[in-house]
């Protein structure tokens, strides 16, 4: 079977726009989803030096148009990619999803390349960045975009979303969630043979929609579910990270509190069959943690970042000194979001809450995330690249005095190691392999 045969998504081949074309009419011009007056007024605005309002315009647009794409999966199967149980099928996704989610998960979709993935996300700072100038007088007003900056932007945005006519979705793996719920699968199916063969994400997400549909599954429906998470969570358990495990854990839990004893009883069958009760929780805390941190995750990616991360940390340093460890994986993101900031510094209203939050932190909990959360964790990986957040790394990290021989993965290791030598040369090269394997590239 080659990687054709087991690929539930690919990003397309065709190059639409070269990465040596820097003219910015003749980028515009391959822009396929805009209209001709749009194109015109793309090459006008460069044409007049007013990058910020070229770009800005054609980030809103693509923005728009990759979130369209994404919502025709359907947006509770969208809440159920993005583990996200607060969207559900009245949610507007222009708002519910933010651009930086929006982008990875084009990218684990197969929409875009893991390349695409990485310059959009360096896009969305730039365009941010200068897009909050009026509103941050901690800004140089002199600061403006530069040509180099916006041409990036655009040729990105083309490449990725705008020069494509459709852009193919998940349609197998949508049709594989209606089968989760109305077939019993065997090992030997063409669906759970593809689904073993797939990256982590896939598998991930399989759970996700498993879990939600025990809370909403009736009669034979929920037997066909109960069954199809029985083979695949024991196929899989021992490759499971841990945060995958407790959330089985979680929803056995809250199953078990709202009394839905057949949904109990198929979760319980799950659990005996890996030996996994060591991940249901005492309490459903984690929610709130969770949901907190991902306000902090938010604020920080989107505009304002500085004035708007303060009052979401302070709400996560408030909620207590023990993070359940279900959410510890979110909430770790969520603190060193604000503690790296981004290539324009940090929010300096917000460091005392988090510093509250890492004082928490013990070395078991330091040694999970480096063991469970780092190699996937694109959003910090993306910062380990930059020389003023390697800086605050490196900071934060030689005070732990954590021991590279705990470190199960050689890279994740080897990363340490340069953290600790203080060496950001290899510490570069080694987050950018990390960010293209959880990437996928």
């Amino acid at each position: 079977m080659n990687g054709a045969d087991i690929q539930l998504w690919t990003a397309p081949t065709q190059v639409t726009v070269s990465d040596r074309e820097s003219n910015p009419a003749a980028i515009a011009s391959r822009a396929l989803q805009l209209r001709s007056r749009e194109q015109h007024q793309i090459a006008s605005n460069f044409d007049a030096g007013n990058y910020e309002m070229a770009s800005s315009f054609v980030w809103m647009r693509t923005m728009a148009l990759l979130k369209k794409q994404l919502a025709s999966l359907g947006i509770e199967f969208i809440g159920e990619l993005l583990q996200r149980p607060d969207i559900d099928e009245y949610s507007d996704i222009s708002t519910a999803v933010s651009d930086a989610e929006a982008i990875s998960l084009a990218r684990d979709l197969g929409i875009i390349t893991s390349v695409q993935t990485m310059r959009l996300l360096h896009s969305q700072q730039v365009v941010t960045h200068f897009a909050a100038i009026d509103n941050d007088p901690s800004i140089d007003e002199d600061e403006i975009m530069t040509q180099e900056e916006a041409v990036g932007c655009l040729r990105v945005c083309v490449q990725g979303v705008l020069g494509h006519e459709t852009v193919s979705v998940a349609e197998d793996f949508k049709s594989f969630r209606s089968k989760l719920e109305t077939e019993t699968f065997s090992l030997q199916s063409p669906e759970i043979v593809k689904l073993f063969s797939s990256p982590y994400f896939f598998m991930r997400t399989a759970i996700s929609i498993l879990l939600s549909l025990f809370k909403t599954g009736k009669g034979a429906q929920l037997e066909h579910t109960a069954r199809n998470a029985n083979l695949i969570i024991s196929q899989y358990w021992a490759q499971l990270k841990a945060p995958e495990r407790w959330q089985i854990g979680q929803a056995y839990a809250q199953e078990f509190s709202e009394g839905r004893k057949e949904s109990v009883k198929g979760l319980h069958a799950v659990l005996v069959s890996v030996g996994g009760f060591d991940y249901v929780p005492e309490n459903l805390r984690s929610s709130t943690f969770v949901q907190v941190a991902s306000s902090v995750i938010a604020a920080h990616q989107g505009m304002n970042n500085f004035y708007n991360e303060p009052a979401p940390m302070s709400e996560l340093a408030s909620l207590g000194t023990s993070i359940p460890s279900p959410a510890l994986a979110k909430c770790m993101t969520a603190v060193l979001c604000v503690k790296l900031g981004n290539s324009y510094g940090t929010s300096h209203a917000a460091q005392e809450p988090a510093n509250r939050v890492l004082g928490s932190l013990s070395t078991e909990r330091w040694y999970y995330y480096f063991n469970e959360r780092l190699g996937n964790d694109r959003i910090i990986l993306s910062k380990l690249r930059d020389t003023r957040c390697q800086g605050r790394w490196i900071s934060i990290v030689q005070s732990l005095g954590l021991e590279a021989d705990q470190i199960s993965d050689k890279n994740i290791k080897a990363l340490l190691v340069a953290t600790t030598q203080n060496d950001v040369a290899k510490l570069s090269r080694i987050a950018s392999r990390l960010m293209e394997t959880a990437l996928g590239g």
